[in-house]
């Protein structure tokens, strides 16, 4: 009997054992820390440097993570207790040779939203709809409060580049004339914000729209339903799917047979499904799509 006892015992604690090791696998898992941002443009401020920072310490042509902080004269950071950031492009005036010259024609500036704090950091999401180049320069307008004591600066210059991710595609635009509205048409831009890393099979499919209502304001454009035909590279139909609109983009699901070269041609619809039809600069109808590889 005492034996039995003892075999009884010596199983019960294996079990237990096997048990805590499956725990504490459990609790080894690794986690992975979050990637801290790198400085994409700096200026002094006073005592002080406020900083403009991305996942990659660049800033593209297309939507982008951005964040504002600021550190002390030692280069430590301090707790900002406000903050506002708004991103403007000087564009130049023809220079009558196939150039450009310094005078700036107008300003205007970009979708993005206010920045929303996080610990001593404070996060935007902005999209760039150009990349600097001779005809246009970005800058900032920051104003931030440390102590009770407001900051600002009225030109904090960075530099946006060309996108280098073909799984985004482009930038694009697009007009819409509505009777009596503006006889040039109300500009719209448009572009693909996720998947970042499409795969093969099912992919979240999140698209931007925004209007440009003037150089000071781009709103979401709500409302719509997105129809998307999903085309090969040779522009045949393999599927369609359709988007709605949720927190500020339209989302839905896309399938892709292979790694390769897509077509994502769009179909706008309004709320009584109507078709809203896109036309370009000279006011002809034109199919809004964009082009992506991965």
């Amino acid at each position: 009997m005492k034996k039995i006892k003892n075999i009884l015992v010596a199983a019960v604690a294996a079990v237990a054992l096997v048990s805590c090791s499956k725990d504490d696998k459990k609790e080894e898992k690794p986690v992975t820390p979050p990637v801290a941002p790198k400085t994409v443009a700096e200026q002094k401020v006073d005592t002080y440097t406020v900083r403009l920072q991305s996942p990659t310490g660049t800033f593209v042509m297309g939507y982008n993570e951005v964040s504002l902080s600021v550190v002390d004269a030692a280069g430590k950071e301090v707790a900002v207790e406000a903050a506002t950031f708004t991103p403007w492009m000087d564009m130049f005036e023809g220079d009558g040779k196939g150039g450009f010259s310094k005078k700036i024609m107008h300003t205007h500036t970009c979708p993005h939203t206010a920045l929303a704090k996080e610990g001593n950091v404070w996060h935007s999401k902005v999209l760039f709809q150009m990349k600097t180049a001779p005809s246009g320069v970005w800058f900032a307008k920051v104003t931030f409060k440390v102590g009770g004591k407001e900051y600002k600066t009225d030109r904090l210059d960075f530099t946006v580049v060309e996108q280098t991710n073909k799984a985004l595609g482009k930038v694009r635009n697009f007009r819409v004339f509505t009777e009596g509205g503006n006889p040039k048409g109300q500009k719209h831009i448009y572009a693909v914000i996720a998947p970042e890393q499409p795969k093969v099979g099912e992919n979240d499919l999140v698209l931007g729209i925004w209007k440009m209502q003037s150089m000071e304001s781009f709103p979401e454009v709500e409302g719509l339903t997105v129809e998307v035909a999903v085309r090969d590279a040779t522009g045949k139909e393999l599927s369609t799917t359709t988007l709605s609109y949720k927190d500020k983009f339209y989302r839905g699901k896309v399938t892709y047979p292979k790694a390769g070269a897509y077509i994502l041609a769009y179909t706008l619809k309004d709320a009584q499904g109507n078709v809203v039809q896109p036309k370009n600069d000279e006011k002809v109808d034109t199919t809004i799509a964009t082009e992506i590889q991965f």
